[in-house]
């Protein structure tokens, strides 16, 4: 039943596209796609009403489902195979990745979005996909189609890709409130190895 689900999700998201839409995700998808591994510098801001708050750190990433952002001021994300361990924002604990589940929702941003997996990513999480060139980048931004009834969530997504390489540099998280939530990577060395102990809490 998932599976028609999710088919008949895709052959929505196909017709709210155009062809050039099509081809540019496919493209970025398979870039993306073939990286195994990756080491970067990150940088998060956030952005709220009352005030923003800044920190740097690095990201690992082990394909396909295997990451860990580390800051110098002590948070941290960590993602393994079937769980999430994180004191980032409102997030504080360790918990388990389930089909379905607020928090796979919230890992697969980040883990589909390293993988250039957009379309998958709207597909599974009812996103209607726009996309647009600007400042050298392809911006490609996923809307919650319906506002959750208690607002929790994010109802804006939006990675950036560089239109040369096609490769990742930012994911922006915009939740219901309006805070917005950046990530940023720089530095990045690709297919390098990466110690698996830094996916194990």
């Amino acid at each position: 039943m998932k599976r028609v689900l999710i088919l008949f999700a895709a052959l929505v998201f196909t017709l709210q596209l155009n062809a050039q839409d099509l081809d540019l995700l496919n493209r970025i998808k398979a870039t993306n796609g073939k990286i195994k591994s990756f080491e970067a510098d990150l940088a998060n801001t956030m952005v709220k009403p009352e005030k923003t708050t800044s920190q740097e750190g690095k990201l690992y990433f082990v394909k396909p489902h295997q990451f860990t952002a580390q800051f110098t001021t002590g948070k941290y994300m960590i993602v393994n195979e079937k769980k999430i361990k994180m004191d980032i924002g409102m997030f504080h604990g360790t918990f388990r990745l389930r089909d379905g589940g607020m928090m796979q929702s919230l890992a697969n941003i980040f883990l589909y979005g390293f993988q250039g997996m957009v379309q998958q990513l709207a597909d599974e999480n009812g996103y209607n996909l726009t996309t647009e060139t600007k400042d050298g980048f392809y911006v490609v931004t996923g809307t919650v189609k319906k506002k959750k009834l208690l607002g929790i969530g994010y109802e804006h997504v939006i990675f950036k890709y560089h239109t040369d390489s096609l490769l990742l540099k930012e994911i922006v998280l915009i939740d219901y409130s309006g805070d917005v939530d950046t990530y940023t990577i720089s530095n990045l060395k690709y297919d390098v190895p990466v110690d698996l102990n830094r996916f194990v809490f």
